[in-house]
């Protein structure tokens, strides 16, 4: 009764607050002097008189003016000879074994390395990451090649003496490779670490550290609307005389041969052509001061184990092998919309002043302060942009819509958010083009409540997942005849281990009800548990709710306890059966 009083207290904010919906290891000690001691490498870098190509074409670039920093790196040699790609060849991307390497044992519910089974947290996270290699994995493609230039990595651990002889088909340590350095990008550490500012800024970073490999950084580019983020490697610079300079990069894009970003430190711009066709201007990244959409990911700080982004518990470390989390006043939600990553719907934020973060007519805003875009350094084709990611500071409210203005066909999307050893997921979104579905999210953590707008009856997935004192458990909701105008809440509170699925404002299409079929489930040391129900019918009329207090899941073998009503009763008990495994 205590944990159905807290559950339903945490209910009554929900709903209050609801209403409005839709209105560096280990260095080559011989890699400096490489650096410093290479003229025949700048030779390879200088131009005969009128032999250039310009960026723009497939041919390699070559510079005719002073090469005034290089690293040695070279991409027929340090790069790798296939190009990038995404998710659409079937690659092997992250497993748990890189997620625990990342963030320590405290991911692992039982379990390490291959044998590692993840907190439905760390599941998620997982899942998120490999879904937004979809657009592509250029950031894992820049940090491998240059990591195994430092020699930090191997290139004979995965079948060749070097990078540019690896094979990547039918080799899944390589692929798995890619997509472990593809996620240096979401790091913590790397985040900290990450240098924006004026172009100018940028190329004189470049100068010093390309020569005196104090660190060693990805190009991280972006279009000037704010979109489409693509990961290249830089290498050397050239200086053309009256502020034109060039920062040399291997684009993966492009195995094999040298091309350039260009840019007038005097002016304060840059431009980029990443692809064959200079005059397509879809394909063009550009920027100024303004922008400040050229930035460095440093290498570095992704070879550290991380503190945890994810994780529940305290801000103690726990010791390199078990893990620590991020500081209190650092810890965020994140909130992930996962779908076709060429066309698919964009969440949009919106505050009581009228500010704006989101995509919003093609253009990314970030007015709102607070919310932090992880836009993600992902493409392969200028064509394929997964949605953003947003990060919102732990314990606090905010609304967002699902809209689908953008939309030329409906499309099927997953929502899910992340942080503090819980995660909170709407599966199987309809969204039609001109649709929008509403959002709240309940205290930056607690939960999240959705409003349908489609105008079909609907059957979305609602799930949730929670770490507690070395277990794992979920909350699977499969709804099925929720017409348009319902809204449903999904909302844990943790000091009671109560799980509560909200149909309050649920309108149903049969008999004015809804169907909910139940999962229920636990990981633990000892093993997995599973429990299920038929299909429940709940009314918003009645204001029912599920109640699953998870601290009292019973002995495998035997029914688990759940409570159906309104928050004030009377209330039905139902036995959800054990389920064989």
């Amino acid at each position: 009764m205590r944990a159905r009083r807290r559950a339903g207290r945490l209910r009554r904010r929900g709903r209050r607050r609801a209403e409005g919906l839709g209105a560096r290891q280990g260095q080559d000690p011989d890699r400096r002097a490489r650096r410093q001691g290479a003229p025949k490498a700048l030779r390879s870098l200088t131009a005969e008189e009128g032999d250039t190509a310009s960026a723009g074409t497939d041919e390699s670039y070559e510079p005719t003016g002073e090469i005034v920093a290089d690293s040695g790196f070279r991409p027929d040699v340090d790069g790798f000879g296939f190009e990038n790609y995404g998710n659409d060849v079937g690659p092997e991307n992250l497993t748990p074994a890189e997620v625990e390497s990342f963030f320590g044992e405290q991911v692992c519910v039982r379990g390490s390395g291959t044998d590692c089974v993840l907190t439905a947290p760390a599941k998620r996270w997982m899942e998120n990451e490999n879904e937004r290699m979809a657009g592509g994995h250029c950031m894992g493609f820049s940090v491998a090649a240059i990591r195994m230039f430092q020699q930090n990595l191997k290139a004979a651990e995965f079948g060749a003496e070097q990078t540019a002889a690896l094979e990547i088909v039918d080799n899944p340590a390589l692929q798995t490779s890619i997509a472990e350095h593809w996620v240096y990008q979401d790091l913590p550490l790397v985040q900290e670490a990450i240098v924006q500012g004026k172009p100018s800024k940028i190329v004189d970073i470049l100068t010093d550290t390309l020569v005196s490999g104090e660190e060693d950084y990805t190009l991280g580019i972006l279009m000037a609307d704010g979109t489409g983020g693509h990961a290249i490697t830089p290498f050397a610079i050239e200086d053309k005389g009256d502020g034109e300079m060039a920062i040399l990069v291997y684009d993966n894009n492009f195995p094999g041969i040298v091309r350039a970003v260009d840019v007038n430190v005097q002016e304060e711009t840059w431009r980029y052509v990443g692809g064959t066709n200079p005059q397509n201007l879809g394909e063009v990244y550009e920027g100024d001061d303004e922008t400040q959409s050229m930035v460095l990911l440093p290498t570095s700080p992704g070879d550290q184990q991380q503190p945890c982004p994810f994780c529940g518990g305290s801000e103690a470390d726990g010791g390199e092998a078990l893990g620590s989390v991020l500081p209190k006043a650092k810890q965020y939600a994140e909130i992930t919309l996962r779908g076709n990553p060429s066309d698919h719907p964009h969440l949009i934020f919106t505050d009581d002043k009228g500010r704006t973060t989101g995509i919003l007519d093609g253009k990314l805003l970030q007015e709102i302060p607070g919310i932090e875009v992880d836009q993600g350094f992902s493409v392969r084709n200028w064509e394929s942009s997964p949605e953003p990611r947003y990060r919102v500071p732990a314990g606090r409210n905010i609304s967002f819509a699902i809209d689908g203005s953008n939309l030329d066909r409906p499309r099927r999307v997953d929502l899910d958010l992340v942080g503090n050893g819980l995660v909170v997921a709407i599966d199987s979104i309809r969204i039609a083009p001109g649709q929008t579905d509403s959002v709240f999210v309940s205290g930056g953590g607690e939960g999240l409540y959705y409003e349908l707008d489609g105008k079909k009856e609907e059957a979305p997935e609602f799930y949730a997942g929670v770490e507690d004192e070395g277990a794992s458990y979920t909350f699977a909701a499969t709804a099925v005849g929720v017409k348009r105008g319902s809204t449903i809440g999904m909302l844990v509170d943790r000091d009671s281990g109560t799980v509560l699925l909200d149909a309050e404002g649920v309108k149903g299409g049969i008999d004015g009800e809804a169907l909910f079929g139940l999962l229920l489930g636990k990981e633990s040391e000892s093993g997995s548990r599973l429990w299920g129900t038929d299909a429940l019918r709940l009314s918003g009329k009645r204001k029912d709710g599920v109640y699953f207090n998870y601290k009292e899941t019973p002995k495998k073998g035997r029914p688990l306890t759940l409570e159906v009503g309104p928050e004030d009763g009377p209330f039905k008990t139902v036995r959800a059966p054990y389920q064989d495994e």
